[in-house]
Order: structure tokens, then sequence, then C-alpha cells
């Protein structure tokens, strides 16, 4: 097997890294730093890291249809925007986009596609339908792309609106109907009725994904292992439209390193870091890090010694940079190498903001 772990959430800013981490016990994950040496990149959304790793051009990939063939549907040629209902919220004194499971109804999303549609139907050029995906998710089927530059949710969580409202040709007609889609969402009484239970309203449609399937491209995985439970992105859906697209298989993660493929190109997502690191949640991200540490990192050296895993790919991601670590059989044997902890490590100062 060679299995590729990836952790978005991993890297914090490099000025809050070091008091994040610092006094965290992470023995495997010190050993794989300093016996496989991070080569350092600029930083990408995980949804456009997926995407360059099928072979899409980052900020390119059609999201919106890969997503809804993962959900079951069938988006054909058309094209597709996802337009999930979402919550913003003024936090520190700016608006940002809140993270987390905002436990959409059904028939919440039926009231809020029979609200909006006539609106979106009256103002948008090429609209088609407004439809709903799996909970919490919903589509717009348009007659072409929109020229429009939208940022994805695991790179928009928690910063503040400015950076990373919609940009591009057709910026300026799709932020004047999204706030006065804004204004049809405040109105509902499926947003007083949140309000009455002291639950965050749904009071934005969050636009990203944009286009259509492209023609199918190499790909050198020959299986995605889906998030295992309790993280915070959402990703099944997604995962599984690369598979389809890509023609591979899907394997849930199990309980373990041994419940995962025993031969061929093995990816496995694990996003258990991504929401925590989004909303600099530190308890929380110490506490799954630790998991993550125990139940993934731990089995991989023993794992590289024994010939199980023939080559391990390790790739972190982060607000202001990523890096890949790279490890075979030999690697371990490097004893001048030595253990390299999480918190010292140092981000090339040209990735930095």
């Amino acid at each position: 097997m060679q299995l590729h772990l990836v952790l978005p959430g991993l890297l914090w800013p490099q000025k809050a890294l070091r008091d994040t981490a610092h006094d965290l016990d992470l023995p495997a994950l010190s050993r794989l730093l300093g016996h496989g040496r991070p080569v350092w990149r600029s930083p990408l959304a995980l949804e456009d890291w997926l995407a360059r790793e099928f072979g899409i051009p980052a900020g390119q990939a059609p999201t919106a249809a890969l997503r809804l063939q993962g959900e079951g549907g069938t988006p054909g040629a058309d094209c597709w925007l996802c337009a999930d209902p979402a919550h913003l919220r003024f936090e520190q004194g700016r608006l940002t986009l809140a993270g987390g499971d905002l436990g959409v109804a059904a028939a919440e999303m039926g009231e809020i596609i029979a609200a909006l549609t006539p609106h979106l139907a009256a103002h948008l050029p090429g609209f088609e339908a407004f439809t709903a995906g799996a909970p919490g998710h919903a589509y717009l089927r348009l007659a072409r792309a929109p020229q429009l530059q939208c940022t994805p949710p695991s790179a928009a969580i928690g910063r503040g609106l400015d950076a990373v409202v919609p940009r591009g040709p057709d910026a300026r007609l799709w932020q004047r109907v999204g706030n006065e889609l804004q204004m049809l969402l405040h109105a509902l009484p499926a947003n007083r009725e949140r309000e009455r239970q002291g639950r965050p309203g749904l009071n934005t449609l969050w636009l990203w994904g944009a286009g259509a399937l492209p023609e199918r491209r190499p790909c050198s995985y020959d299986t995605i292992v889906t998030p295992a439970p309790g993280g915070g992105a959402q990703l099944d859906a997604l995962l599984k439209g690369f598979a389809a697209w890509a023609g591979i298989a899907v394997q849930e993660p199990g309980q373990g390193l041994a419940q995962l493929p025993r031969a061929g190109g093995t990816l496995f997502v694990c996003d258990h870091l991504l929401l925590p690191a989004q909303e600099l949640d530190a308890n929380a991200w110490r506490e799954r890090l630790a998991d993550i540490e125990r139940d993934w990192l731990a089995p991989l050296a023993p794992a590289l010694s024994a010939g199980i895993i023939e080559r391990l790919r390790l790739t972190a991601l982060g607000e202001e940079a990523r890096f890949d670590v790279d490890l075979g059989r030999s690697d371990l044997w490097k004893f001048w190498r030595k253990p390299r902890a999480l918190h010292e490590l140092i981000y090339p100062s040209e990735l930095l903001p």
C-alpha cells in the first residue's frame, strides 16, 4: 500500500503554532517530520488541493457538480453552483462565516427554495433551477458558468467576509442578488422560529464550486477513504464525487490502519482538525490531534518498517502554508535525522502574509 494521509488544519498561523502545540506529546508526528523533512508549498484551500490532486487546476474545480454526484445525483453536462444555507455572524467587530453543522431540516430547505426561486429566476441570467441536495446542501443549475471566483468553505470559515466575497467580472451582479436574498431569508418563518429557539439563523447562501464535470483524467489513487466520524467539513459527498468521477473505489475508515486497503494507492483525508483550526479553538484542536496521534500517526512508522506501507506521504494544510512529507522504509533507518516537533516548524518567509 502507498498511503497519502492529509491533515487539513494541522498548521496554525505561524504566530500561534508554538503557543498552541508546544506542550503536546506527539512522538509519532515528530518522528515523521524529522525523518521525512517537510517540503513547503503555498497554501491551498482543501477543495482546491483535492482538485489539483485529481488533475484539475486549483480554482477551476466544478466542486458543486462533483459533490452532487457524490450525493447520488446526476449532474450530467449541466453547470452547477453550490448555494448552501449558511450563517453569518459578527465576531470581533467583523462579519464572518460560521462553521459546523447548522442542522438544516428538509422543511426549512423547502421553505428557502420556495421563497428564493422566483427572485433568482427574475434576476440571475441563465438561472434554471434551485434544488436541494443532501441535508444542508443546495444547488443552482445554470445555463452557463458565471465568471466568478468563489471561496470554498474550508478557506472561508472564521475569516472576515471582505476577504472571501466572490470576485470576477460577474461578482457585482451576484453580490447584489446575494444581498437581496439575505433580506428575503431574514423574513422567513423558519428563521423566526430558529431565533425563538436560540439557534443560528440561515441568513445567507454560500456560493461556491461553479462548473460542469470535465472529462475524466488520470488518477494516481486506487481508493479514497472517507473521513472518520467526528470531523466538521462534511467532506464525504465531495470525496465520493471525486471517486465516482475518477472511477476509483471508496472505503469507510474503520477503526485504524489495519482497516485500510492492503494494496494500491490510498488517499485518506482526516478532517478532524479543520473546524477547530478555522475557529481557533485550541482546546478542541489539541484533543483531536492527540486522538490522531494515537489512532493514525503512531502505527505508521511500524507499518513502514514492516513493509505494510511501501510509501507514506503526509500532507498538512493551513491558512498560511502547507507541506508534504514523503517517507519510505529506508528513511526510518537514517538515525542522524532527529525528531522534529510540530511547534518547532518555521514557515518559509516567502509564504507568510
